[in-house]
């Protein structure tokens, strides 16, 4: 353990100001205190409590709703019984004017409740077994699993009993009750498919095979921005809830507890090396584990739309909830469904719904539920995730969910696509509560100067996965107007529309454009068509991935483009002779008196495209987009 030691040392000499409230946090008096508050009154609650103490039971604060609360429900493994979700929905429209959030943890989020009903509210809650307990702050958050655990064909190691041994280490044990250096997310994944973003936890157990036998490769360190890196261990599932045990063991006493923003998990493993941190497992467990064996979990997670075969037989129901905006009401009849079909509810990590137990499908999708959540939705509506946003958190830049809902909803009208997946996530500010990062395209919200005035815009990223290779998501186009965003992606939905292959999802599609095309061309597309599409020029002068470029070289895909353009607005080629860099060749230049004055703004743009010396010629798209909006910004 010396490295670790020596780590925690170097980083020890300041420790953060919230350490000295956990250090006099007392979990037992901080519930007593959090209870009294509904006599004594919101004026009454410190700024610490509102700040850390009540997160730590899950209590939320919201400065957008003075005197109300968020109250965040512990789902463990996203799985409730159709009684759980009956009382569930009663607190929400009793005590939270009828809205749940269904959250990226597959948990539910209730706001509005006052702090005179916090008691009534928690309490119904506790008595059929669901609680708040540290879902907020320095704790262990709420276990993911495949919400189809247990049940989905492709699951190989249900993973219920291994979460619930996990969980009774910690949950409501005042030795783990905020008293880690910072949040930890675990997830196990027991199914070939990846449905509960396993490789964006702090400590994640994925589906592998050793030597014929079947168990876990153990990754460590997710976090937004940063997946999970490999521990190289093989872990059975008889194993996995003392290996959890070590790491939990070895975080609280090694982690970092001074910068608030370098304290989780992975910078202690940065630190020391992750052979380092493996041997530190081992040593605390007392034997040596086996290395990694092979992992069994598919590159992209599983769909599950529509009606959903189980391996007992029985049918599952999936619901779209765009954003996760629900509510009470909507629960009751949910709830309604799965017990008249003796079955019960699932949520997954994109906010949606699944209903287990199914039967008699046609009576089920009679429901209202599926009235207003589409059992085939949209694949724009299907897998699409949003923070909280600016309504609902004090972090939040822009709304999120209604601009992500929006965006879906004009996809489905302009782009209309069948047989896709397609996975826009939003998060409202750089926290990145939305897994941004992991989505196929990503949006964060930002500020964008506009004509003298400061606007809502957002970051696009790109690339994102789910699975444990390919990484987070690079930045595509920075600082786009947020009314504007949806027209930018829609051109890039017309070349998924128009090239990919039969029923190709938007996430292998793009990482097979992104083998001959940078994003900076990818984004460039988006930019360009939309920017001639205001100018009405679209028919002679888009951009289509497939008609250019593919060499790598930018300035290459660049001139290649210019030469279309150039017989497209003049039916003519650009340069008589075969060889376009022949020394002392002059370039083309447009004769600016027989040109349609409708491109007479683009000609120096053009020109430029096709210098003879690649040196001269515009080096990247990014170039190009700069001096269009130059030209659009002098026209208004």
């Amino acid at each position: 353990m010396t490295s670790l030691s020596q780590a925690n040392e170097q980083r020890s000499a300041k420790r953060h100001k919230t350490e000295s409230i956990k250090d006099a946090f007392n979990a037992v008096e901080a519930w007593e205190r959090l209870i009294g508050y509904s006599k004594t009154g919101y004026a009454s609650i410190s700024d610490d409590d509102k700040d850390f103490v009540l997160k730590s039971f899950g209590v939320f604060d919201r400065p957008a709703t003075p005197e109300q609360f968020m109250i965040r429900v512990r789902i463990a493994g996203g799985a409730l019984t159709f009684h759980q979700a009956s009382v569930l929905a009663d607190v929400a429209k009793r005590f939270g004017r009828d809205y749940i959030d269904l959250t990226t943890r597959q948990q539910v989020e209730l706001r509005y409740v006052s702090i005179e009903d916090l008691p009534e509210a928690l309490s119904a809650l506790e008595s059929v077994g669901l609680t708040s307990y540290q879902t907020g702050v320095d704790n262990f958050r709420n276990i993911l699993l495949d919400p189809l655990d247990g049940l989905a064909v492709d699951n190989i190691i249900p993973a219920k009993t291994i979460m619930e041994q996990i969980q009774s280490i910690f949950l409501k044990n005042p030795d783990w009750i905020t008293t880690l250096p910072r949040k930890f997310n675990i997830g196990i994944n027991g199914s070939f498919s990846n449905r509960c973003n396993i490789f964006g936890q702090d400590f994640a157990l994925s589906l592998a095979q050793k030597e014929g036998e079947y168990g876990f490769n153990l990754y460590l360190g997710g976090r937004v921005g940063s997946l999970a890196h490999d521990a190289d261990m093989f872990v059975t599932p008889s194993k996995a809830v003392a290996v959890f045990e070590a790491v939990a063991t070895l975080f609280k006493t090694y982690g970092f507890r001074d910068n608030r923003n370098k304290n989780r998990l992975k910078f202690l493993i940065e630190a020391v090396g992750m052979s380092e941190f493996r041997n530190a497992i081992e040593a605390h467990l007392g034997l040596v584990m086996p290395k990694a064996g092979e992992s069994l979990t598919r590159l992209e997670g599983g769909d599950h739309y529509g009606k959903i075969a189980l391996n007992d037989g029985t049918f599952a129901l999936y619901a779209a909830v765009p954003s996760g905006v629900f509510s009470g009401t909507d629960l009751f009849h949910a709830a309604h469904i799965a017990q008249s079909q003796g079955g019960a509810l699932r949520l997954t990590i994109e906010q949606n719904l699944i209903i287990t137990g199914i039967s008699n499908e046609t009576k089920a999708l009679k429901s209202p539920l599926f009235a207003k959540y589409p059992n085939r939705p949209s694949p724009y509506m299907a897998n699409l995730i949003a923070c909280a946003g600016s309504e609902h958190c004090p972090f939040g830049v822009i709304p999120g969910k209604p601009d992500a809902i929006d965006m879906g909803e004009y996809l489905s009208r302009i782009v209309p696509i069948e047989d896709a997946k397609v996975r826009l996530y939003w998060s409202a500010c750089i926290k990145g509560c939305g897994v941004h990062g992991a989505g196929d395209l990503g949006f964060v919200g930002c500020k964008v100067p506009r004509n003298g005035k400061t606007v809502l815009g957002v970051d696009i990223f790109i690339g994102g996965t789910l699975s444990g290779e390919g990484g987070e998501g690079h930045l595509l186009l920075k600082g786009i107007v947020l009314e504007e965003a949806r027209e930018f992606v829609a051109e890039f939905m017309r070349e998924y529309r128009d090239l990919r292959m039969a029923k190709e999802s938007f996430e292998h599609f793009i990482r097979r454009l992104q083998i001959r095309y940078s994003n900076y061309a990818i984004g460039f597309l988006m930019r360009w068509n939309r920017f001639m599409t205001l100018q009405s020029l679209e028919a002679m002068l888009h951009f289509n991935l497939k008609s250019h470029g593919g060499s790598h070289k930018e300035c290459d895909e660049i001139y290649a483009y210019g030469l279309s353009l150039v017989q497209s607005i003049t039916g003519s080629k650009a340069y008589e002779v075969e060889d376009p860099f022949l020394e002392g060749k002059k370039p083309f230049i447009f004769d600016a008196k027989t040109l349609d004055k409708r491109y007479l703004p683009y000609k120096e743009i053009i020109e430029k495209m096709l210098l003879p010396n690649p040196i001269q010629r515009y080096q990247v798209f990014t170039e190009i987009v700069n001096d269009i909006e130059k030209v659009l910004h002098e026209s208004e």
